[in-house]
């Protein structure tokens, strides 16, 4: 006798502990045979019943009505002993208010009070199931997405990368994946240009400029790309990079030709009047900030109009762009020329003062002389010079130039003079 009351105190024993454990268990736990025969208060919680309504009802109750008949199934064979572990990755229990919860379930057969029962641990996977919902739905929003999208490790190995993308730059994901955003690079960045980039997105900064790449077959590839550094859970760890970028090469090189349209004169290839006025502010602005002295010469090629008379307009333009060409080829990169309007061209000498700037004009001078035509033998130009004064205005400078000009044409052409 006391041997069997020893093993009823311990079973009572054990169920008082059982029961404590499972009513502070953040989880849902239940024991069922034909009905639930104990439910703990977190099950109650997640099903919306309270545990009075849940001792009346059978455990397939809970589930859809399609699925009822294979769970009460499963109840069976544990209530006939049958000893099977199930776990249920990813089921619906329906509340009730009708709605569905996501959960997971793990059930074993058990003795309890006499026979066999079931017991189960519930989960509420809701959250989870959402979030991998969501992951879903962005996914396939990325992967049909017309933007290229891919993301990389903390390293900058890529790990991702959608259609656009691929289809953009010509790779498949089995080239791009576990390479870094080097094998886009088309050489038209400095280190300075990358570095800057690395250190703010490392800085956890969002990181937006056109970046200039290159495709797998070599074409030039303007990526508008944005950088944003992606952390964990707390918000203190960088885990990923996340690269969105547009195409936008068509707009940029349509954006070049209106800007060329704009600033370079269609026939001589040189900048154009807009562009030499836009030349003359700079160097106003840098003078008068600085100091650093500027002057201007002023071209106009000698009896021009005869030419176009004599020889018709195809052999003036072709003149126009030899003498263009030869200027050009005999100026420093810091000097700025370009043509003004009809045959009249303006050169602005960086840090040349008046001695300086009446020598460069003699050289020119004499190179266009010697140039040689197949029609004629020679063409001559006449070139007033002047230096930039400070606190002038850009018209009063380019007047004094033109008063050179026509001194220079009123003394016999082919000459340089000074004012």
């Amino acid at each position: 006798m006391k041997n069997a009351q020893s093993c009823i105190d311990l079973v009572e024993e054990s169920e008082e502990k059982f029961r404590k454990i499972a009513e502070n268990s953040l989880v849902g736990m239940y024991i069922y045979k034909e009905y639930f025969v104990y439910v703990n208060e977190a099950f109650c919680k997640m099903t919306g019943y309270t545990q009075e309504e849940l001792l009346q009802m059978h455990p397939w109750d809970l589930v859809e009505q399609k699925d009822q008949e294979q769970f009460e199934k499963i109840v069976q064979r544990r209530i006939n002993g049958e000893m099977f572990p199930v776990v249920h990755n990813e089921s619906l229990l329906i509340k009730k208010n009708k709605d569905s919860l996501n959960v997971k379930i793990s059930a074993e057969t058990i003795h309890y009070k006499g026979s066999y029962a079931g017991i189960g641990i519930v989960i509420d996977i809701s959250d989870i199931v959402k979030k991998n919902q969501i992951i879903k739905v962005l996914i396939q929003a990325l992967s049909q997405s017309d933007d290229m999208v891919f993301i990389t490790d903390i390293h900058g190995h890529i790990e991702y990368a959608n259609h656009a993308l691929l289809d953009i730059y010509g790779y498949s994901e089995e080239e791009l994946v576990g390479k870094t955003p080097r094998i886009f690079s088309s050489k038209k960045h400095d280190k300075n240009f990358y570095k800057e980039i690395w250190q703010t997105v490392l800085d956890g900064k969002n990181y937006h400029q056109v970046i200039i790449n290159k495709s797998k077959n070599g074409d030039l590839i303007y990526a508008d790309t944005k950088i944003t550094a992606v952390k964990d859970d707390r918000g203190k760890e960088i885990e990923y990079f996340a690269v969105t970028a547009r195409d936008v090469t068509s707009r940029v090189l349509r954006e070049k030709k209106f800007k060329e349209l704009a600033t370079i004169d269609p026939l001589t290839k040189i900048p154009n009047r807009y562009q030499l006025n836009q030349y003359f502010d700079e160097f106003i602005a840098r003078t008068e900030r600085t100091g650093n002295e500027f002057s201007v010469l002023m071209f106009d090629i000698d009896h021009f109009k005869r030419i176009n008379d004599s020889y018709g307009h195809y052999v003036g333009d072709c003149v126009l762009q030899a003498f263009s060409q030869s200027i050009v080829d005999n100026i420093r990169v810091v000097d700025k020329f370009g043509r003004w309007g009809g045959e009249e061209f303006i050169l602005l000498l960086d840090g040349a003062d008046e001695h300086a700037a009446m020598e460069i004009g003699e050289k020119l001078n004499k190179i266009i002389a010697n140039m040689n035509f197949d029609m004629f033998c020679s063409i001559t130009v006449s070139i007033g010079v002047t230096k930039y004064r400070v606190g002038e205005t850009k018209e009063k400078c380019i007047e004094r130039a033109d008063n050179a000009l026509y001194a220079a044409k009123n003394l016999g052409r082919n000459r340089v003079v000074f004012n």
